[in-house]
């Protein structure tokens, strides 16, 4: 947003109002000195003649000095009938005087009420977010020189208190700024948990990637946490450069783009089980060759043991458990060549892959994630659905649709729209998949933390289910994912966690997570019987 340091009556909206009446008054204004030097040039000089030209001359400026006081009136009295002029006025006016500057930005707090933005009660109404790197993305910021981010766009009017979703009654609001009383916005309050959000920030320890964690009862948002991250307090012209590599402005959680690597093969498994598919097939060491690939694809323990200059001789049969558990890309590769790509997509697009999910409709715009890129399939692609089977391919998801997907599973199939402000009421969406289904893939979830991959998930009191997945980066070394929920008996959170880079998610998201979940389990969400009333 561009500040203009300038009186509320030459600002450039007014001009461009004002430039067609003033391009009439002076076109009349030269006609007239023109017929006053054609008479002059014609009788010789006349006083007479001069003086009605400068009797003419001097009551046009009349008339458009009045035009424009007359304008500039009605434009202020009847502008505080409108938000937008009152928006334009808080930004643009920097009169002591402004009786808008008496209204007062709602705050922002965390699910328990702690601050997480607050406006300075001075004329200048200075934001500050006591938060810093913590909240950035989530809460976002306000500012005079560059606009509004987060829940700061989105609840814009609510927090200036330009509406009112409880009295929406305008004309008190109007008849209150044009009376000069103190006119207060309305807090609001975000569903994300502050000790978890703090925890998340400091398990990443500064390294780029995404934590998403999901209340499984209503939806709410317990971390929305993006890293790396900026201070709201301390905006410069630097972090909204283009070319930053790092691009800290960028909400990962909502808006990252990521191959999945083998999180995704929980997808897989559910469009498998969904038509009954759940079959028993060899793994060698040589992998599975789809037609049309030009590569097999193997299972990782081939290239380690090349690595080592030892021969690999292949899992040899697994089930879809075993395979689940193993991280087996070349049982799930030919698991999705041999249900089709068709089955794989529908389930997708059922499981919200392909849809930008909406986190919170505001009151001035709304808040939410990117969709995924998930190229249409069928059954003849067969090389293209086997590398998105393993996670690969042109395949790209948010840590959102991750968590969200984690979380179908383990509350057996159903999905809640996701949130992020308490006001806006919990809402039920249609189920990724039978509960029939989201009851094995939990099953799966948990042996792949018991007895595979995720091993170091579980801490004392609490089960965790699962998966990992390593993906890998076409710009450098492998992102390292991990999703699940927990409790596995009883879950009550889904979870999501990308390390970019990280390499394998068992050593670089899995450790974040656990952190995250160990807080969660302190704060109680991971209580069976924790009450319902504190959220």
């Amino acid at each position: 947003m561009q500040e203009w340091p300038l009186e509320p009556w030459i600002q450039p909206q007014w001009l461009l109002g004002a430039y067609p009446v003033l391009k009439t008054l002076f076109g009349i204004l030269a006609i007239v000195w023109l017929v006053a030097l054609l008479r002059y040039s014609v009788q010789g000089p006349s006083r007479k003649a001069i003086g009605r030209a400068y009797r003419i001359f001097f009551l046009l400026i009349a008339v458009a000095a009045g035009g424009i006081l007359f304008y500039q009136a009605t434009w202020q009295l009847t502008g505080f009938a409108r938000p937008d002029f009152v928006e334009f006025m808080r930004v643009y006016n920097h009169r002591p005087d402004n009786p808008v500057r008496r209204m007062v930005r709602g705050r922002i707090v965390d699910s328990q009420g702690r601050l997480l933005a607050v406006s300075s009660d001075d004329a200048t109404g200075r934001r500050w977010y006591p938060q810093r790197y913590v909240m950035a993305h989530a809460v976002g910021y306000q500012h005079h020189r560059y606009g509004l981010a987060g829940i700061e766009a989105a609840d814009h009017a609510l927090l200036s208190g330009l509406v009112d979703t409880v009295n929406p009654d305008w004309g008190q609001i109007q008849q209150s700024i044009l009376q000069r009383e103190r006119l207060r916005g309305r807090d609001i309050q975000m569903t994300l948990d502050l000790d978890l959000q703090r925890a998340a920030h400091e398990a990443m320890q500064g390294r780029p990637g995404a934590v998403v964690f999901l209340d499984l009862s209503d939806g709410s948002l317990l971390v929305c946490y993006s890293s790396p991250g900026f201070d709201p307090n301390q905006l410069n012209p630097t972090l909204f450069e283009r070319n930053d590599a790092a691009a800290p402005l960028l909400n990962r959680a909502l808006r990252g783009l990521y191959p999945p690597g083998s999180s995704f093969k929980l997808l897989v498994a559910a469009a498998a089980l969904e038509i009954g598919l759940q079959p028993v097939f060899d793994t060698p060491p040589d992998g599975f060759t789809a037609t049309g690939a030009n590569q097999p694809i193997r299972d990782h323990q081939y290239y380690a043991a090349s690595r080592a200059g030892r021969r690999w001789r292949g899992y040899g049969p697994l089930s879809m458990r075993e395979a689940f558990a193993k991280s087996s890309n070349t049982y799930f590769a030919r698991l999705g060549v041999t249900m089709g790509g068709a089955q794989l997509y529908a389930v997708a697009e059922q499981s919200g892959m392909t849809r930008a999910w909406t986190i919170h409709s505001g009151s001035s715009a709304t808040m939410g994630s990117v969709a995924a890129r998930f190229p249409p399939l069928t059954d003849p692609q067969e090389a293209a659905t086997a590398q998105i089977s393993i996670g690969q391919g042109e395949l790209l998801v948010t840590p959102l649709h991750m968590a969200l997907l984690a979380g179908a599973a383990g509350n057996g199939g159903d999905v809640w729209q996701p949130r992020i402000a308490t006001h806006i009421s919990p809402q039920r969406v249609e189920p990724f998949f039978s509960q029939p289904t989201a009851e094995k893939l939990a099953e799966m979830m948990r042996q792949a933390v018991a007895g595979g991959t995720g091993r170091a998930a579980d801490f004392r009191g609490v089960e965790v289910a699962g998966k990992t997945g390593t993906a890998q980066n076409p710009h450098g070394n492998d992102h390292g994912w991990f999703i699940g929920f927990a409790p596995a008996a009883h879950p009550r959170v889904a979870f999501a966690v990308i390390v970019e880079q990280g390499g394998f998610g068992s050593e670089s998201a899995l450790p974040v997570a656990r952190t995250v979940l160990q807080a969660a389990q302190r704060a109680g969400w991971l209580d069976r019987n924790a009450d319902e009333g504190r959220r």
